[in-house]
């Protein structure tokens, strides 16, 4: 699958995969409408580990400089990956139904850009891409996240391994390997022991 388009059989969509992504061994990928956004010029943009899945039409919205990498046995069900860097989901992760993961975001008050001014850039952009509009910076997930639905990682942010995010929380700081976070903003209510299924306050 690498190194020239692909359509894929059972794709309800017409269009392709793109030329400059790489496909390890029993990869599912729902469809090559999430791919509508990706406009990376990287080689590669974009790396799906060993049976990584990308599902429920799971987009991925990628500027030309951005890279995406998700690890072996990674999950996105219906999640959003936009990057204009660089996003990194290590391995073994699930990511759940309206999950946003951005590199790129325009904080309340910010001067970078005004929002007229970005509507503006796109229309003049033969392929109408939002340009991007704040000085990107990198989102790591470490090996087996677990990211609840709806929740929102903000730029800058690593996951640490074996954390979990709650539905609906929106994350703008690091989170410690094996905390759980809820909330807006995020905020620790236990931490995991790593040596054990169990749960300890």
């Amino acid at each position: 699958m690498n190194g020239a388009s692909l359509q894929l059989a059972h794709d309800w969509y017409p269009g392709q995969l793109p030329a400059n992504i790489e496909v390890g061994e029993d990869v599912y990928i729902d469809t090559s409408y999430g791919f509508s956004g990706f406009f990376s010029e990287e080689n590669p943009g974009l790396v799906l580990g060993d049976g990584a899945g990308a599902y429920s039409l799971t987009t991925f919205l990628v500027q030309p400089t951005g890279r995406v990498s998700i690890g072996s046995y990674s999950c996105l069900n219906g999640t959003f990956v936009i990057c204009s860097d660089h996003i990194s989901i290590g391995a073994h992760c699930l990511l759940s139904w309206g999950v946003v993961l951005t590199d790129t975001w325009l904080s309340p008050g910010s001067t970078a850009a005004s929002r007229r001014s970005i509507l503006r850039a796109a229309a003049d952009d033969s392929l109408r891409r939002l340009p991007c509009f704040s000085e990107p910076r990198p989102v790591t997930l470490e090996d087996n996240v677990w990211v609840g639905f709806n929740a929102v990682i903000l730029p800058g942010v690593t996951l640490g391994q074996g954390c979990i995010v709650g539905c609906h929380t929106i994350v703008h700081e690091d989170v410690p390997p094996y905390a759980v976070v809820v909330g807006n903003p995020a905020r620790v209510v236990r931490f995991l022991d790593p040596n054990e299924n169990t749960c300890s306050a």
